[in-house]
């Protein structure tokens, strides 16, 4: 049986566009009542959206799960789908039914309610059609019954698991709860979160309750796996491998934004009301669909953007990498004035994070640490702005992708031939090909690109693949404040509603996401192009360091697949490829350090020796770079150039460029390996 739950919310408008714009000029239309650019017309979704989380997220959710079955869910996210029900065109209005897949049910206001259930073309729901103004709690408890019953017909040997019956409707300040409701209703726990619901919403109460079921679940776990030596054998490596059980994600949801964004766009100083709850539904329905903690986060100051601004326009010239590293020092700083102490040992300790914001966190280095967060921690971003696209983004279920079986990588080379960089590409290009040959299952495609039409037919021809890398110029226009890509003779945004994208696509250009300004970026609207996970920069970055970086994602992507780590996801490979590759940007600092770091000694270079030996078990992930330093001081002063490693390092220390790239969307979701996609594939053949 299908397990999957699908809620839609009808809205209705005047007028539906089908050849909607992402990108308008400013002044094109009256912003000054929004902060991050939200449509008004959804508001009056948002009371349907809350009422939606409160029921089940999938089928699994109404019945008593064993070990096994918890141990592999990863992403089990409400599917919400909010679709514009047009008031004047019922041609509209039935191409848009197209979209009501196997509805489980369809919520509306109450002034179309009539129009809508008389509707011959509208599907019927399992839970019906209910007006807005139905939704209540007896109706909230009448629904977990019927999707049970529903469930309990197709899945007769399994028991039945709801809530108390008095569970109630959370309010606007107890949303905090509805994350730990999937979890405690497992547990039996609901009525437990009744009965202490005051005390869970003071403080940090709520997040410490959802800690206490985690290792309550993983207490469980051990007590099974020494009663049942196959469980244990079947389970264990899952326990190990899933972070929303071994360790904790942590959802953040961090307000704010550059004032130059607000000037240029005339959007409101002061945010309204509805924005924040946006914001706030945004993390809780990500919090449910992980069992993970969620924090709220105040608005961060503007003072962060405008120091963000500086450090992006400053990497554009000669770069000063002690300034570098102050600015990264005072992101930490001013971050972890945000927080409690027991909130900033959640982030420290959290196994993943999804951080909706925008700013990139990853870049703050935290008190007591020497390394940038994004090396100690996957993290996933989600820009807030614009705010609708952020909503329309985060409600549906992300799919899951699975690269552990045949794949395909396109790579589209849009330098031209006599660009000075063009050599640089080509070697990268031609290392890759020669890394997937070694794959038995990924396929390589790769074609120069002229023109904008000819990448467009590019990817019409490449619909099959999963990866796409894209090698071009990065263009950014600070006083439109838009970053694009550059395309034959034109600067291209991904704006065009005639495209549709692999599920990751690689930017292997300058400066595509800046975020210091707000600016409107190309990897952004890959997004909208059906795009799951994408990575950009903030800055222009060197072509063969940025070659260095991609061909050791790809070398990790692979190890993965063949089993050779614990990591699994796209998110934790772009962590600790970030991480490890702190060796590289501290050897690239020096011709002379480069030299001695390649060149054997005995047979043995340092790089293999360092790689192989030295770095074994030495790296803290919180101070990477300089326990990296250490080590390799060590080995310098071992071949008896210590004095000039040193003189380097405290002349002009060394750059940090792998933590100015950002991966965002919902990278987590991307598996290099899975052991049930795997069962699938074994089942049906690859």
């Amino acid at each position: 049986m299908d397990m999957l739950l699908h809620y839609y919310v009808l809205f209705p408008t005047e007028y539906f566009d089908n050849n909607y714009r992402p990108i308008v000029p400013p002044g094109s239309y009256d912003t000054s009542g929004t902060t991050y650019i939200w449509d008004s017309e959804l508001t009056g979704v948002l009371p349907a959206i809350l009422y939606l989380l409160h029921l089940p997220r999938i089928g699994y959710d109404v019945i008593s799960c064993d070990i096994d079955l918890l141990l592999h869910t990863t992403d089990e996210a409400h599917d919400i789908l909010p679709i514009p029900f047009p008031l004047h065109d019922i041609s509209q209005r039935k191409q848009l039914y197209n979209f009501l897949f196997d509805p489980t049910l369809i919520i509306c206001p109450d002034e179309i309610y009539e129009e809508v259930v008389q509707d011959p073309d509208i599907p019927c729901p399992l839970l019906g059609i209910c007006r807005m103004s139905s939704l209540n709690v007896e109706l909230l408890h009448k629904h977990w019954k019927r999707i049970s019953e529903f469930v309990l017909s197709h899945e007769k040997e399994e028991s039945v698991c709801v809530p108390e019956a008095d569970f109630p409707l959370v309010g606007k300040d107890e949303w905090q709860l509805l994350p730990l409701l999937p979890l405690a209703n497992q547990f039996g726990y609901t009525k437990q979160l009744i009965d202490d619901r005051n005390s869970l919403l003071e403080d940090d109460n709520a997040n410490k309750f959802n800690v206490a079921m985690h290792k309550r679940f993983l207490h469980i776990c051990r007590l099974y796996f020494e009663k049942e030596p196959e469980l244990r054998k079947k389970c264990e490596s899952e326990l190990i491998e899933n972070r929303n059980f071994n360790g904790v994600p942590l959802v953040l949801t961090i307000p704010g934004g550059p004032n130059a964004q607000r000037k240029l766009m005339k959007t409101s100083k002061e945010t309204p009301t509805v924005e924040h709850e946006v914001i706030d539904l945004l993390g809780v329905h990500r919090a449910a669909a992980k069992c993970a903690l969620y924090l709220p986060l105040d608005d961060l100051p503007s003072k962060i953007f405008s120091s963000l601004s500086q450090l992006e326009r400053h990497c554009r010239g000669k770069i000063d990498n002690r300034y570098v590293w102050n600015t990264l020092k005072s992101f930490g700083e001013t971050l972890a004035q945000q927080l409690t102490p027991y909130q900033l040992e959640l982030l420290r300790n959290a196994s993943q994070l999804t951080v909706f914001s925008n700013f990139p966190v990853g870049l703050a280095i935290l008190p007591e640490a020497s390394a940038p967060l994004c090396c100690m921690k996957p993290i996933s971003y989600q820009p807030l702005t614009p705010l609708t696209r952020a909503f329309q983004n985060e409600l549906p279920k992300h799919p899951s992708i699975y690269l552990g079986g045949p794949f395909k990588i396109a790579v589209a080379e849009c330098v031209e031939k006599d660009d000075p960089v063009r050599k640089y590409c080509d070697r990268f290009t031609c290392q890759l090909r020669n890394m997937v040959q070694s794959e038995t299952d990924v396929f390589f495609a790769s074609e120069e690109i002229c023109s904008l039409e000819q990448f467009k037919t590019f990817l019409s021809r490449h619909r099959d693949a999963q990866i796409l890398l894209i090698s071009a110029h990065g263009v950014y226009n600070e006083r439109n404040n838009m970053a694009g890509i550059s395309i034959g003779n034109e600067i291209w945004m991904a704006d065009d509603n005639d495209i549709h994208v692999p599920p990751v696509v690689l930017l292997s250009t300058c400066h595509n996401m800046p975020r210091g300004y707000g600016a409107v970026s190309v990897g952004d609207l890959f997004l909208r192009a059906g795009a799951l996970a994408v990575l950009g920069t903030f800055i222009p970055v060197g072509v063969y360091r940025n070659a260095i970086l991609f061909t050791r994602l790809f070398a990790n992507m692979f190890e993965v697949r063949h089993g050779w780590s614990h990591m699994r996801t796209l998110d934790e490979i772009w962590q600790h490829t970030v991480a490890s590759n702190a060796v590289h940007e501290i050897i690239n600092s020096s011709p002379l350090l480069d030299r001695w770091f390649n060149t054997p000694r005995n047979g043995v270079t340092p790089n293999e020796e360092f790689k192989m030996h030295r770095s074994i078990g030495r790296l803290r992930i919180t101070c990477v770079y300089k326990d990296t330093e250490q080590l390799l001081r060590e080995m310098a002063y071992k071949d008896h150039i210590g004095h000039q490693f040193d003189a380097v390092i405290n002349s002009s220390s060394y750059f940090p460029e792998s933590v100015f790239y950002q991966l965002i969307g919902t990278p987590e979701n991307v598996f290099l390996r899975n052991a049930t996609f795997e069962k699938v594939f074994q089942q049906h053949g690859r």
